[in-house]
């Protein structure tokens, strides 16, 4: 299953509807919104997953799935001073979740869930709402995490987005264990100019693995902590994603900042590789980034490009403007020109006076 749309508000801020695909680039100019969107579907990640000191006391989201069949799931839900005043979800056109302040309906079952968790949460029964647990799972199921966070001096662990522990070398040694992820993690550092001969995981202890990488022509391997950052940002993704396919079922991979830290090439070539990876393994792929660099290598098509109009984010993308898109193709001009220009308000403010 797959976020297809995801809209939310709370007491400072809004965003208006933003629509996904399979795989999306988050950009806009500073402070328009590109974290706080992530961090926005984090908590209602993180509220779905019972943790309710997550969430703001009052906010509002409306998300849109996809499943594997192509059933369309709508779900959305009002929660208000720690109370869960509003819950709908409907399968295409029907109903199956009615409920406010007062009543909860599941069909035409009423039903008594506690005032502050969600019916989908609550009622989960794989048998009689299978809807629900296809929410949950995919909820369960997502990872995320800050490029922009990870450094040498906490090598040993993934920065995630969710307030989530997770191992880098437990995770490295899972992968380690099938040749072709392994594989293919070694190639696409050397593809990236990073000449390493091996990546293996290394017991310390009982309770303690590192993770060796040996550089070619270098005698001494390297303990993670004492890589470049550059270096063990991109190491630490490609292990991320061979991780990730071995997954089953839903498979979503937020990160903010992609790129950062990375000098112009290895930018570039990193954008390429990790969005036909999550595409070849139907992974989506959801990711912010500032790097010039980073935008011109990855395909227009996978743009959400955030405005901010006071305490208002907006989404435009090829789904939503496809005759701007098609227009500024025509043009035969960089991507991030679609940015540093004023391409987008003079379209905008045209279409207005049609």
């Amino acid at each position: 299953m797959k976020i297809t749309s995801f809209e939310y508000s709370d007491y400072s801020w809004a965003l208006d509807k933003v629509s996904f695909g399979n795989l999306n680039l988050i950009v806009g100019r500073n402070a328009v919104g590109k974290s706080k969107t992530l961090n926005a579907i984090i908590l209602f990640v993180r509220f779905l997953n019972g943790d309710v000191n997550a969430a703001t006391p009052s906010h509002w989201c409306k998300v849109e799935f996809v499943t594997d069949d192509n059933t369309i799931l709508t779900y959305g839900y009002d929660y208000t001073d720690n109370v869960i005043t509003d819950e709908t979800l409907y399968r295409g056109t029907d109903k199956i979740i009615s409920r406010n302040k007062e009543h909860a309906f599941i069909g035409n079952t009423e039903v008594n869930p506690p005032a502050n968790k969600l019916c989908v949460q609550s009622q989960r029964d794989t048998k009689n709402y299978p809807e629900f647990e296809s929410i949950m799972q995919w909820a369960e199921k997502l990872k995320g995490y800050s490029f922009s966070e990870l450094s040498s001096t906490k090598s040993y662990e993934i920065p995630s987005l969710f307030n989530e522990k997770i191992n880098f070398s437990d995770m490295y040694e899972k992968i380690y264990q099938i040749e072709e992820k392994r594989d293919f993690v070694i190639s696409k550092m050397k593809e990236l100019d990073y000449e390493i001969d091996s990546i293996e995981p290394f017991k310390i202890s009982d309770k303690f693995n590192i993770v060796i990488v040996k550089e070619h022509g270098v005698n001494t391997p390297l303990y993670s902590a004492l890589l470049s950052n550059g270096m063990l940002r991109v190491l630490y993704i490609f292990a991320y994603m061979a991780y990730l396919s071995t997954e089953q079922g839903a498979r979503t991979l937020l990160v903010d900042d992609l790129g950062e830290g990375l000098d112009f090439s290895r930018s570039s070539k990193l954008s390429k590789i990790i969005f036909d990876y999550c595409e070849a393994h139907d992974i989506q792929l959801i990711v912010t980034s500032n790097d010039n660099f980073l935008m011109n290598a990855v395909n227009l098509d996978y743009w959400v490009i955030l405005q901010r109009d006071g305490e208002h984010t907006t989404g435009i993308s090829k789904k939503t403007h496809p005759d701007m898109f098609l227009k500024f193709k025509k043009m035969g001009l960089n991507n991030f020109d679609m940015l540093s220009t004023d391409f987008i308000y003079r379209y905008l403010e045209k279409a207005k006076e049609v």
